[in-house]
């Protein structure tokens, strides 16, 4: 089990799961927008209670072993979160062409996919 301390306060979870949340802050810290993720969190009486979690690019989580074994069940009581798809949908790859046209490539296919799910929320019966 991990004791994370987030935003003053401080949640016990599971191992997963703290080491999903840390894995989920580094690798998208450097994004602009936030994004709600809720997590099971074992409550001071023992019981579990979901807790939503705001994750930005400033998010600073202190993760650390708790004294006590790891608890039977862990992965049932504290499932791993379900975080947001990253807005990235593609990169370069300069193997093929030079850098900045494969920048671009990856931009315009990008764009062409946030047009697409821009229009997929219209009613076109209207």
């Amino acid at each position: 089990m991990k004791l994370i301390t987030y935003a003053g306060g401080t949640i016990l979870t599971g191992d997963d799961v703290a080491e999903a949340l840390l894995d989920y802050v580094t690798t998208h810290s450097s994004g602009e927008e936030s994004v709600a993720v809720d997590i099971r969190v074992r409550e001071p009486d023992g019981t579990t209670r979901t807790h939503t979690l705001v994750l930005g690019p400033a998010t600073e989580l202190d993760v650390a072993d708790v004294a006590e074994e790891t608890l039977a069940g862990e992965i049932a009581l504290f499932p791993l979160p379900v975080f947001p798809p990253s807005r990235i949908l593609a990169v370069e790859d300069p193997s093929d062409e030079s850098e900045a046209e494969a920048e671009f490539h990856a931009a315009d296919f990008n764009r062409a996919v946030e047009g697409i799910e821009e229009g997929a929320g219209r009613d076109y019966d209207s």
